[in-house]
């Protein structure tokens, strides 16, 4: 498996799957140096084939989450779940999506739906019936109440809560610690508490 990125995030999903006893053969991050090494293993500049072609996102940032999760599928690769195993996923009607990122102490409720390529980070919960979108970043520490829904590309900031039945629009951005207690549009930022 190859994880597609070398910043702080992938040391965070590399540290998952060596817990899982994954196998890691490469980072791949175009903007670094060659011969650039992450835990003695080579970060690529390029994409090269290999026989097993599976990758890990492991950026954060929407936008490129979702171009790099095209570029690479485009080509042939798959996708896969990197999920915590402290994560508490219920059991009961949850639907992932492919390239996802549930980091440690994640908690997803009854009937949460998540799309493609969404990182949800350390300490956050989402609770029933929550519907999250493609490539969305949701920061440490989050809490998504049940009834929500948060369309693609969307980035909640560490420590916001967003109240039950929120609607957040394709694009927006929570700001951290922000309180959400009306709905967001697409493409618009808020802030501070109540969130504005």
């Amino acid at each position: 498996m190859i994880i597609v990125g070398a910043g702080g995030h992938a040391m965070e999903v590399y540290s998952e799957l060596v817990s899982a006893s994954t196998k890691v053969t490469a980072f791949y991050d175009e903007l670094l140096e060659e011969n650039t090494q992450l835990f003695g293993i080579p970060v690529l500049r390029e994409m090269e084939s290999s026989n097993e072609q599976t990758f890990a996102i492991a950026v954060g940032k929407p936008h490129l989450r979702k171009k790099l999760f095209m570029q690479f599928t485009s080509q042939g690769w798959k996708a896969v779940n990197v999920i915590s195993m402290d994560a508490s996923v219920s059991v009961l009607e949850v639907k992932l999506g492919t390239g996802l990122n549930l980091m440690h102490g994640v908690y997803i409720g009854p009937r949460v739906v998540i799309g493609d390529g969404t990182l949800i980070n350390a300490k956050s919960s989402v609770h029933h019936g929550t519907r999250i979108g493609n490539f969305c970043e949701i920061c440490i520490g989050v809490s998504v109440a049940g009834a929500c829904i948060i369309e693609d590309e969307v980035f909640i900031g560490m420590g916001a809560q967003i109240l039950p039945g929120i609607r957040i629009g394709k694009g927006a951005i929570v700001g951290a610690g922000a309180v959400v207690i009306k709905d967001v549009p697409a493409g618009v930022t808020v802030k501070g508490v109540p969130a504005k």
